[in-house]
């Protein structure tokens, strides 16, 4: 398992070399500061209520994106759920080196395949997302009034995560302490999307601790590597990111 971690990652930055980086193309480095609060409300054996805040920033905390995320995750197995239907809402801003025209945000549905299970000491879990993106479009007129053209700018975007925890004792349980790695790539499709080959790919290290069985935090290193849709332009981002999930039981509360 370690070897298939160290893969994963050694992978996850050959993707950012091999694609990302030609001599034309713009290349910013910068640091991050990711925070994000997630929680899944059970309400029975099969439906889980999912909420998520994503507050999101670079440099010395100058705002990057927010979002507020929701959905209905089914659990079919104790390793095995899937959310047939989410939403989310993204407040993007102009922000760090390569700053965009106009603040453009985003109204976005999206599901996912979710796949979890042992090796050894290890949690594994396996994400796959889709994502359909309405981002909103702006432009400027003859008389230099910026014109709201509605979220006309329609995107497809494919996501894959790879997670894995390993605890520092012989397993998880409330005031314990854990490691954790994850690698997730991004590919995209649209009208306005020129480049086709990963533009986005997101590599964690960290420690986490389990407070007990409702919440934890994870914090560690984040690298983000981000090539903008035209595949001019990239921003290669290094900092940090923090955690916090906290989950309810209703069923527990019911019985």
């Amino acid at each position: 398992m370690v070897r298939l971690i160290s893969c994963s990652i050694i992978l996850s930055f050959g993707v950012s070399q091999a694609y990302s980086q030609p001599a034309d193309r713009q290349i910013v480095n910068q640091p991050l500061e990711w925070f994000s609060v997630t929680t899944n409300l059970k309400l029975n054996k099969t439906f889980s209520l999912v909420g998520e805040g994503q507050f999101r920033f670079v440099g010395d905390l100058e705002p990057m994106q927010f979002q507020v995320r929701t959905a209905v995750e089914i659990k079919l197995t104790d390793h095995f759920s899937f959310v047939p239907a989410g939403y989310v809402y993204t407040w993007n801003d102009k922000y760090g080196k390569q700053p965009t025209t106009y603040v453009n945000n985003e109204h976005r549905f999206w599901q996912q395949i979710f796949y979890k299970h042992s090796l050894g000491k290890f949690k594994v879990d396996h994400r796959v997302r889709v994502e359909e993106r309405f981002i909103q479009s702006h432009s400027t007129n003859t008389e230099g009034i910026v014109v709201d053209e509605g979220y006309t700018n329609k995107q497809f975007r494919f996501r894959y995560r790879l997670m894995a925890k390993m605890p520092f004792g012989e397993k998880i349980v409330p005031k314990s302490y854990f490691a954790s790695v994850y690698d997730e790539v991004f590919v995209s499709r649209g009208e306005h999307v020129t480049y086709y080959d990963p533009d986005q790919n997101r590599v964690f290290a960290g420690i986490g601790y389990q407070f007990n069985s409702s919440m934890s935090m994870q914090a560690g290193f984040l690298y983000q590597m981000l090539v903008k849709s035209n595949g001019a332009k990239q921003e290669n981002n290094l900092g940090l990111q923090v955690m916090l999930s906290y989950n309810l039981d209703f069923t527990k509360s019911s019985n």
